[in-house]
């Protein structure tokens, strides 16, 4: 019986958030008093006041993370294996001992900022699309110039697809096609997980060569494989390949339900995770841990 620690992605993001870990545990305070030190940036105010700027990527995914692991601070809580969606997969890292607090602030910042700058693609859920069916429809649109992926495998009838804008927005029609229930296009500044992530993926490269890697105390099911890895350079190697790599969730939980998990406590904004959990594998017990009253309510068990 292990519990997985699960870490949400971009566009759990909302106005205020971790503003009552900051004021009612001093734990969590003194976590994200060292994420705001080192950051350039005004993230306290973008994190705990209604500022449009939370959900511009350079911003959104240090709060993430800031969020998260503000959230483990205040409980005390510890996992015995580790997951984190796309971004999640840092504040992930840092819990499992593979970088340090002020590392995994850097490297977000950069990985943040470097994301913001693509542009010239988009990015639409699809619902209830078979996965292969889905990746036939993407491989006969896509041809040497233009591309469009899975992205984010998030469920069995959830998947997200990623490339140049004018594919994804003929994708909708074709794919209703093909039997998918809906698409939406999402609200995002770039093609994520896709081949147009590859002049950010070379700078990030450089940037987390730098960055030393320690082996982790705890598993980490990494989105590129879909599977434990405790290999440090490993690790290292497919953080940065995550950019343009889809992000394979569904085979992540199926990874952790044979490594025995049984619990999952997704730490930070909303519950998306917990429902998506809930899709794969149902044997799976989920929690959410977003607030102070609800870390509260786990301390009191």
């Amino acid at each position: 019986m292990k519990k997985l620690i699960l870490f949400p992605g971009q566009g759990a993001q909302y106005g205020g958030m971790a503003k009552d870990i900051y004021e009612n545990s001093p734990e969590g305070r003194t976590l994200l008093d060292e994420v705001f030190m080192n950051v350039d940036f005004d993230l306290k105010s973008i994190m705990f006041e209604e500022d449009e700027r939370l959900n511009q990527t350079e911003y959104t995914q240090p709060a993430l993370f800031a969020h998260s692991l503000a959230v483990l601070a205040a409980t005390g809580l510890k996992g015995d294996i580790v997951l984190g969606h796309s971004l999640g997969e840092l504040p992930a890292l840092v819990h499992a001992g593979v970088i340090s607090v002020k590392d995994g602030v850097r490297i977000v910042a950069k990985r943040g900022e470097l994301m913001s700058q693509s542009t010239g693609g988009g990015m639409a859920a699809v619902i209830g699309m078979e996965y292969d069916a889905l990746v036939r429809l993407c491989e006969s649109m896509s041809d040497a110039e233009r591309k469009i992926q899975p992205a984010n495998i998030n469920a069995p009838d959830q998947i997200v697809v990623s490339g140049d804008r004018t594919l994804v927005d003929a994708f909708a029609a074709e794919a209703k096609e093909n039997g998918a229930r809906r698409v939406m296009p999402l609200n995002v500044s770039g093609a994520f997980h896709s081949h147009l992530m590859e002049p950010a993926k070379a700078e990030f490269r450089k940037f987390v060569e730098g960055i030393t890697f320690n082996e982790p105390a705890i598993p980490v099911i990494q989105n590129v494989s879909a599977r434990a890895e405790t290999d440090p350079e490993t690790i290292k190697s497919q953080l940065i390949e995550q950019l343009t790599s889809p992000v394979r969730f569904v085979e992540c939980i199926e990874a952790a339900a044979e490594a025995g998990v049984t619990e999952a406590v997704e730490v930070g904004p909303k519950k998306v995770l917990n429902g998506l959990v809930r899709k794969i594998d149902r044997s799976i017990t989920t929690t959410n841990i977003d607030t102070m009253e609800q870390v509260k309510e786990f301390q009191n068990g």
